[in-house]
Order: structure tokens, then sequence, then C-alpha cells
């Protein structure tokens, strides 16, 4: 059975040293974006249950979103819970391919993937012709069934950097 997606939150702002500001948090959403790619391309199964909801910045997960600041705190301070070696295997992966990338390189390769773009803008909430600024939260609901090019892309990506491995590059 997976993890919940707080488990493996705790692993990113511990290695990566995350605040809860803005950019630290943007990052992380993607960084745990990129590793559910990551672990359902390598292991096939879901790396984490919880759904992804289209924001204007791209994927985001709502317990993360809204955590209170006590809550991501105790990250800094409690150990890590036990992860499988598979686990463990795609947080280093999505760390060694995506720990040093910034909010906005993040944000501008969660945007490649296009099924999170129809999500957010299907939510969007009209009167009269103009939208209001709100969004319907249930159709911000992404359909992870949905997300086959956002496989096929990291199937790519992690061919890729595979092979760039090997070359010793």
């Amino acid at each position: 059975m997976a993890k919940d997606v707080l488990d493996f939150a705790h692993w990113f702002v511990q290695h990566l040293e995350l605040s809860r500001s803005w950019p630290d948090q943007a990052r992380l959403q993607k960084l745990l974006f990129f590793s559910w790619l990551i672990h359902n391309v390598n292991y096939k199964v879901s790396f984490f249950e919880d759904d992804f909801c289209a924001f204007e910045n791209g994927p985001v997960i709502w317990d993360i979103l809204y955590m209170q600041d006590t809550e991501y705190s105790d990250f800094l301070t409690q150990s890590l819970p036990k992860y499988t070696p598979e686990e463990l295997d795609t947080l280093q992966l999505t760390y060694e391919i995506f720990g040093d990338a910034g909010c906005d390189e993040l944000i501008e390769l969660s945007h490649e993937s296009p099924g999170w773009e129809k999500y957010y803008n299907e939510s969007k909430i009209y009167e009269n012709g103009k939208f209001t600024g709100e969004y319907d939260r249930e159709k911000q609901i992404i359909s992870k069934d949905e997300l086959e090019t956002e496989l096929k892309m990291m199937r790519n990506l992690l061919y890729a950097h595979k092979h760039r491995e090997e070359m010793g590059y």
C-alpha cells in the first residue's frame, strides 16, 4: 500500500531544507508531482494516492497546499519515516534530476504536461460569461488515468538520464 504524500513531502523538506515560503512550496509541489511520475514509470504502481489538483502554476496536492505551519515545522525536527528501497530510489532519483531546479524552472517543466491545463480551465467558474476568479474544487481534481502523456514524457526523460549517466556526463 502506498504511503501518504506527507511522508514523501517530509523527505523533500529535510533533504532540500525547504521553507514554508512561496518558492519552496511550489518546488515541493512540483517535486511531488515528478516523483509520482517517476515511481509510476519505474514500478508501475502509484507512489501515493492523493489527488493532484489543477492550479494556475500547475498540479498541486491539497494536503500540502493547506498544511498548517506547525505541521510543516514538524518536518524539520521529526525523524523521517521508514521507506522501502523502491520509495527511497524514487525520492533520490527525483532529487538527483530535479533537486537543483528553481521554482520557476519546475513550474515551467510541469506546464509541459498537458493534463493539468484542461482541468484548470474547466474548473473556472463563470457568471454571465465572465470569470469570477473562483474555481470548482471538484473539477480541479486531475484524473490520474489521464496522465498518460506525462508518464510517456517522464519515461523518455528517465531513459535519457540513464544513458547520460552511462556515458559519464
